[in-house]
């Protein structure tokens, strides 16, 4: 297990240097790995850091309603995680989106 996440990050570091259209397969990628982990603190950690990186590249590409599910699982996963930065990131996301809504 403790293999999947550390290629998930990996991955996930990986996608931070990229294009927003490549970002979106990494960091789907990274979701796949993560996936099949069993669940755990570190886990849901990943998998809202990965889900919240996806909103950002979404957004990016002008795909809202793609931005908007990927956030609600993020946030969902960055509360279940328990990572103070995790959630930090989650809310200041969710601010962003609220103050760019329609």
């Amino acid at each position: 297990m403790q293999r999947l996440l550390d290629q998930a990050a990996e991955i996930l570091q990986d996608a931070r240097d990229t294009a927003p259209a490549e970002a979106i397969g990494k960091l789907k990628e990274a979701l796949s790995l993560l996936e099949a982990a069993r669940p755990s603190s570190e886990r849901d950690g990943l998998m809202a850091l990965a889900y919240l990186r996806l909103v950002q590249a979404q957004k990016r590409l002008g795909n809202l309603a793609e931005a908007e599910r990927a956030f609600m699982l993020g946030y969902s996963y960055a509360r279940t995680s328990r990572e103070d930065r995790v959630r930090r990131f989650a809310e200041k996301l969710r601010e962003e989106l609220e103050s760019s809504g329609p």
